[in-house]
């Protein structure tokens, strides 16, 4: 008979038969999966092991015929690479073993019946062949509603899962649903990282991570490219190093007022962090580098982390174009594309020559082109266009 977990009762832990060590590594396992560079490969694979199966799998995303699955496996799923068609595929859709009733831990011959499974077309066309008779699952309903499929397989020769093998997987249960769980968030947490970083290196804002010793922690692309040009400044052992000695000082200084600025309660009604900022010259002669340096507020439990950052410096290239597509212009103001590329050599500080020389055009179609733009940015100025541009979504894009 199928169980099904709620509240795990006592005698599920004197069945599954696990010794102390062996159930906090578990958990150990379970919880660190979220943040391994295959997530739960340590947890599937020590489950798989102690219950001596084939395979184990944990689904956080059931695939579609327009969707592909979000699946783990151990042994990764290559290991059994035969068949160019896949269950993501293709097989998802002959696989009978679904729809499990949440929490429920059964076997698939007492979920379906013996006759009905190896009849199924998924094990006859793929897990027959693979050596995969038995299975053992159970599905996870997260706390935002997604239900996650967690299956372990036998081979034929070693016989169908016990009762004691199920109440392992009842005993493991709770904690990978917390786990996916935490994997939820930091995916989530991870996909508004990227968005912003994406619109910041759009904007070309260098932003680069320090730590309390100045050390570099992380530097965005748009940083990297101009402190791999070493004009003036660059990173050597990890630390911002200026050419101009001055600026060198007074750059110290700064981020060293800016980190001490960072309050020591945690009191709402405490001052905020300082902010700071200089230019610096270049000894190529190009145009100063703008920097600006801001303390991180440190939350309370992550003071003694030596990974947290301290204060974040902003390094902006003035001559620097933001990477704006032509297309999303010709979206926002309804321009043709002549005129959507005109108007970001205008945003970008080009005169009317330049642009007529950039556009391969002479001077009186670039001046047709921009009346209409002017018309259709609602301007009459060029100082106009240029602020209701920059002012737009544009850069963003």
């Amino acid at each position: 008979m199928a169980k099904t977990v709620h509240r795990i009762e006592p005698s599920i832990y004197a069945t599954a038969g696990f010794t102390v060590p062996q159930y906090g590594e578990l958990l150990d396992a379970i919880y660190r999966g979220p943040l391994e560079e295959a997530p739960w490969s340590s947890a599937l694979e020590s489950v798989r092991v102690l219950l001596n199966a084939r395979a184990a799998a944990l689904m956080l995303r059931p695939p579609t015929f327009d969707r592909p699955g979000s699946m783990f496996n151990m042994p990764p799923r290559d290991t059994y690479a035969r068949n160019p068609i896949t269950y993501d595929s293709h097989y998802h859709a002959l696989d009978p073993f679904v729809d499990l009733p949440p929490g429920t831990v059964t076997t698939v011959d007492k979920f379906l019946g013996t006759e009905a499974w190896c009849q199924s077309g998924i094990y006859r066309q793929l897990l027959k062949g693979m050596d995969m008779r038995y299975i053992l699952g159970a599905d996870i309903q997260t706390d935002d509603g997604v239900m996650c499929r967690f299956r372990l397989c036998r081979s034929h020769d070693a016989g169908d899962f016990s009762e004691k093998d199920e109440a392992v997987c009842i005993a493991l249960l709770p904690h990978i649903k917390r786990a996916v769980d935490v994997y939820s968030r930091i995916d989530v947490a991870e996909s508004e990282r990227g968005l912003y970083e994406h619109a910041v290196d759009r904007m070309q804002i260098g932003m680069v991570m320090l730590d309390d010793q100045g050390i570099v922690l992380k530097a965005n692309a748009a940083a990297r490219t101009v402190l791999s040009e070493d004009d003036g400044i660059r990173l050597r052992g990890g630390k911002f190093e200026l050419a101009d000695s001055r600026a060198r000082g007074r750059f110290r200084e700064l981020v060293r007022r800016s980190i001490d600025s960072i309050p020591i309660s945690h009191d709402d009604g405490a001052p905020g962090p300082m902010v700071e900022a200089m230019s610096l010259a270049r000894p190529s002669g190009k145009g100063r580098l703008e920097v600006l340096i801001r303390a991180i507020p440190v939350r309370e439990w992550s003071e003694e982390n030596k990974w947290c950052p301290a204060c974040v410096v902003v390094i902006r290239d003035p001559a620097c174009s933001s990477r704006t597509s032509v297309e999303v212009l010709r979206q926002l103001f309804d321009f043709t594309p002549a005129e959507a590329s005109l108007a970001l050599l205008m945003a970008n500080g080009c005169s009317l020559e330049a642009a007529a020389e950039a556009l391969k055009v002479k001077t009186n179609t670039v001046r047709s082109h921009l009346r209409s733009v002017f018309q259709k940015a609602g301007v009459t100025r060029q100082a106009e266009l240029v602020r209701t541009l920059l002012n737009s979504v544009m850069s963003l894009s």
